[in-house]
This record gives structure tokens, C-alpha cells and sequence, in this order.
């Protein structure tokens, strides 16, 4: 894989430090995914009211996909978005544990592994959303923006065909971001807890969890197309999302 590196990107938001517009990349076909359609970001739960006013009225946000898990989602809250018309939806992946006799750089990869395996994972309903509204303005997060947002993007940027050193290189955009996003973290109970529960690997964007994710997605389901058939996903579903998320270059 050739080795592309991330360009810093700085979030136009201050209440979340994780956010970006994955608008310009690049898919095999010669086509790119549109600006402003597909968003992805840390938890919103700090945004303040200019955060708020960019997504209602500039970006025009029609729906927030949260990825954190129930109880999390309760406890931590949605912010200031909950006062708003846009529409919201709780796709609950659960949060990453330790994982006994995994080494701790492989945990964060084999949480996503397992995700994908799961027989019972909303992923196939959060893809099956996003087809349905795919070309409007669309959000997906979880709490760091890091693993449960990375294995939905990833996901989704192969089903459109997005290449995967570009995959790569937008994952390891997060890592600029995880010292704040920690450091924010240890003054919140919750994150405080799981933090000195996992290991500090657990808390960094790696480039081969992204990479051992985009293999494992080949090896053991056959690619995304091949992961989206066996959840009964229909190539009609996938033609809607590449037709509304990309344009000619």
C-alpha cells in the first residue's frame, strides 16, 4: 500500500475536537465522495451554541448517527443537538473492554473484527440508513471519534470505493487529536474509569488497526460488498449510496 500522509485537519467546531468533513476523497473509478454528505466526529455532548449554529445552518444536518452504547448515550448525554429539529438515531456498538490474552496493540483491532462478526450488530441497520439518505447531510460518531466511527467510515468508504490508503490516511487523522481527546476525557467520570481500565494502546489511532481491519474485512467476509450481501444488504441499497456520496472529480 502506498504510504499516504495524513494532512493535519483542524475542526471547524470547539466542543469537538474529532470532526471532519470527508468530502474530495478519492474513489477507483475516478469519482470523489461529495463535501459536506458525510461527517464524522468525536462525541458532541460539549458543543457550544456556534458549534450548534455551523451544523444546523451551515452544514444543514439532517441526521446524527450515535455509535455509542446505550447506557453511555443516556449517561453522557447528546448536548446541546437535543434542543434542535435534526434528527437523531442510536446505532448502540459497545465499547471497547480488555480483552484477556490479546496483546494490548491488537485490542483495538480485534474489537472491530468481532463487530464485524457479530451476528446481532446494528452495522448492517447504520449501512442501511445511510443508503437510504445518502447525498443529505449526515453525521456518525461515538465518544473519541476513533474505532466504533473508524469501523462504520471504513465500512462505508470501501462500499463506494474509496481507495484504501485513503481509508488509511483519514483514520490516522485521528491521532493528531487523542492527547486532547483523552486529556478531555480524564475530567469525565465515565471516560476516567474506562481509561485506566484498557490499555493506554486502547487510547491511540495505529495504523495497523486500520490496516489488519481493511485485511480482515477481505479475508474473513469477502471484502465489503461481500460483508453487506451476507447481512442482506442489495446491490440496490449500494448503488444509492455511491450515487448520492460521490460526484465526478
Amino acid at each position: 500500500m502506498p504510504d499516504v500522509r495524513p494532512e493535519p485537519t483542524r475542526s471547524p467546531l470547539v466542543g469537538a475536537l474529532n470532526f471532519r468533513d470527508l468530502g474530495g476523497l478519492p474513489t477507483d473509478d475516478g469519482r470523489r465522495l461529495r463535501p459536506g454528505v458525510l461527517v464524522r466526529s468525536d462525541t458532541l455532548q460539549a458543543l457550544t451554541a456556534a458549534d450548534v449554529d455551523f451544523l444546523v445552518t451551515t452544514l444543514r444536518l439532517e441526521l446524527i448517527v450515535d455509535l455509542r452504547a446505550g447506557p453511555e448515550a443516556v449517561g453522557e448525554g447528546r448536548g446541546p443537538m437535543a434542543d434542535t429539529g435534526v434528527c437523531y438515531l442510536n446505532a448502540p456498538l459497545r465499547d471497547l473492554s480488555p480483552a484477556d490474552g490479546v496483546p494490548p496493540d491488537e485490542q483495538a483491532l480485534r474489537f472491530s473484527l468481532d463487530h464485524l462478526a457479530a451476528p446481532a450488530s446494528p452495522l448492517p441497520t447504520v449501512v442501511r440508513v445511510l443508503c437510504a439518505l445518502a447525498g443529505r447531510p449526515v453525521l456518525v460518531h461515538c465518544a473519541a471519534g476513533k474505532d466504533r466511527t473508524g469501523l462504520v467510515i471504513a465500512l462505508l468508504l470501501r462500499l463506494i470505493g474509496v481507495r484504501d490508503e485513503q481509508i488509511v490516511a483519514d483514520y490516522l487523522r485521528t491521532a493528531v487529536h487523542m492527547d486532547r481527546i483523552v486529556a478531555r476525557f480524564l475530567g469525565w467520570p465515565r471516560y476516567r474509569e474506562h481509561i485506566a481500565r484498557v490499555p493506554p494502546q486502547v487510547y491511540q489511532a495505529q495504523e495497523h488497526t486500520i490496516v489488519g481491519l481493511l485485511a480482515g474485512l477481505d479475508r474473513e467476509h469477502g471484502g465489503a460488498a461481500g460483508w453487506a450481501a451476507s447481512r442482506g444488504i442489495t446491490e440496490d441499497e449500494l448503488a444509492a449510496l455511491r450515487a448520492g456520496l460521490t460526484e465526478p472529480a
